[in-house]
C-alpha cells in the first residue's frame, strides 16, 4: 500500500505547502518525487528478497555485478564503490565488513594496487563469477517482471530522457559538505 504524507496539523499543511511554493516545489513535483522513492522501494525490495532466495544481499550482488562486468573482473576499491548502486549506503566500516564477508565466503580478493600501495583493487574469484551467473538470469528475469514488462516503449523513451537530466544535473554538482 502507497503511504500518505498527508501528517500534521492544518497550519503545518500550510506553512509546507508555502516552503514549496517558495522553493518552486509544486504538489505535482513533490508527488513525483515520492512516487520515484516509492517505486524505487518496491523494486529494490523485490530485487532484495529474489537475491536473499539465492543467500544474496543486495550489497553482495551489487559488488559482484560490476566486477563480473569490469575488464578482467577487477576495479580500483575507490571506482567500485563509485559505481555501486547502494554504495551510498554504506559507512566505511559497513563496506569493510561488506568486503570481508564477501572475501571470507571466496566471492572477491582483495589486493593492493600495483601501481598505488595505499589503494586496493578487488577481484572476483572464480567462486564469485559462478555465484554470479547462477543468479544473474533470475535478476534478469525481475528486471522484465518489475519493470520492463509495465511499461511501453514511449515509457521508457521518456523516462530514460528525465533520467539522463537528472543524472547530469546530479553528477556535476558539487556534493555538499
Amino acid at each position: 500500500m502507497r503511504p500518505t504524507h498527508a501528517r500534521g496539523t492544518d497550519a503545518t499543511q500550510i506553512r509546507r505547502k508555502a516552503d514549496l511554493a517558495a522553493l518552486g516545489v509544486s504538489d505535482e513535483r513533490l508527488a513525483a518525487w515520492r512516487d520515484l522513492q516509492w517505486a524505487t522501494s518496491l523494486i529494490m525490495g523485490r530485487f532484495a528478497r529474489d537475491l536473499a532466495n539465492d543467500d544474496l544481499t543486495l550489497g553482495e550482488f551489487d559488488v559482484l555485478v560490476h566486477l563480473a562486468w569490469a575488464p578482467d573482473g577487477v576495479l580500483p576499491l575507490r571506482a567500485l564503490v563509485a559505481s555501486m548502486v547502494t554504495g551510498y549506503q554504506l559507512s566505511r566500516s559497513g563496506l569493510t565488513r561488506l568486503l570481508d564477508r564477501m572475501e571470507r565466503d571466496g566471492l572477491i580478493e582483495r589486493t593492493l594496487n600495483s601501481t598505488d600501495r595505499r589503494r586496493f583493487d578487488v577481484a572476483i574469484t572464480d567462486r564469485g563469477l559462478e555465484v554470479f551467473d547462477r543468479v544473474w538470469p533470475g535478476h534478469l528475469d525481475g528486471i522484465r517482471r518489475y519493470f520492463s514488462e509495465p511499461l511501453t516503449g514511449g515509457d521508457v523513451m521518456v523516462l530514460r530522457r528525465v533520467l539522463a537530466r537528472l543524472i547530469a544535473v546530479n553528477e556535476a554538482a558539487p556534493q555538499p559538505g
